[in-house]
């Protein structure tokens, strides 16, 4: 438990452990639980929202009433519930895994050393950065009783269309995803001993792939997709 706890205070000393024994299931399986209880608490508060907005796509979609019924009827049952919850953590395990997989992949070419075990473990404790992150989400949720709270640069423009390339882009940078990423290039740094440079360089151009990607994809899937 100290060490979960000084992934915040003193990650120096986390990631130099890290690199002599590394560790992480028990990070894992904390930022998975976060992620679940996460979804189950802001569909619990935000249902009536969630389900208004799924019967606007619905109705654009050309679905007809008995098929509108049918679908209100199941999301308002324990479904929507289950399935967030499972999707969340679904969603956690493909990113942190795949993120891993494609840093340690390119370790080499930025002078660094292959070694999963290592970029795995140091994925896993930064991202217990998610946890303050999905408490502070949480709170604004019950505040505002809206789902659609964020984090990042888009507060600037609190205005935008959610489906905009420009409100999109500026949700991808999350003050707690960035805290979380500079904890990975530097955890990266201490374990691999290459410079705090080519660390960082490295873990947010993989960062920002992703993001161009997440983009496109939500580009493509187009509103209510």
């Amino acid at each position: 438990m100290t060490k979960l706890m000084e992934i915040f205070t003193a990650p120096t000393k986390v990631f130099t452990n890290l690199k002599e024994k590394p560790e992480w299931v028990t990070p894992f399986i904390i930022v998975l639980v976060i992620a679940a209880l996460g979804a189950v608490v802001t569909v619990g508060m935000t249902k009536d929202t969630i389900i208004a907005k799924q019967e606007e796509a619905m109705i654009e979609r050309g679905m007809s009433d008995e098929q509108i019924d049918q679908a209100l009827k199941v999301m308002s049952g324990p479904f929507m519930i289950v399935t967030s919850a499972i999707g969340a953590i679904f969603f956690i395990v493909v990113v942190l895994l795949l993120f891993s997989f494609v840093v340690n992949l390119l370790l080499p070419v930025f002078d660094g050393i292959r070694g999963f075990k290592i970029v795995f473990s140091i994925v896993c404790f930064s991202a217990l950065i998610k946890v303050p992150g999905t408490l502070l989400r949480l709170i604004l949720i019950a505040i505002t009783k809206s789902p659609f709270v964020t984090t990042s640069l888009a507060l600037v423009i609190p205005n935008l269309a959610k489906d905009s390339f420009v409100y999109q882009l500026l949700a991808s940078l999350d003050f707690f995803i960035i805290w979380e990423m500079i904890l990975v290039g530097f955890g990266i740094s201490i374990t691999n001993e290459i410079k705090k440079q080519n660390a960082y360089i490295l873990v947010f151009l993989v960062w920002a792939i992703s993001v161009v990607i997440g983009i496109l994809l939500g580009v493509m899937r187009g509103p209510g997709g």
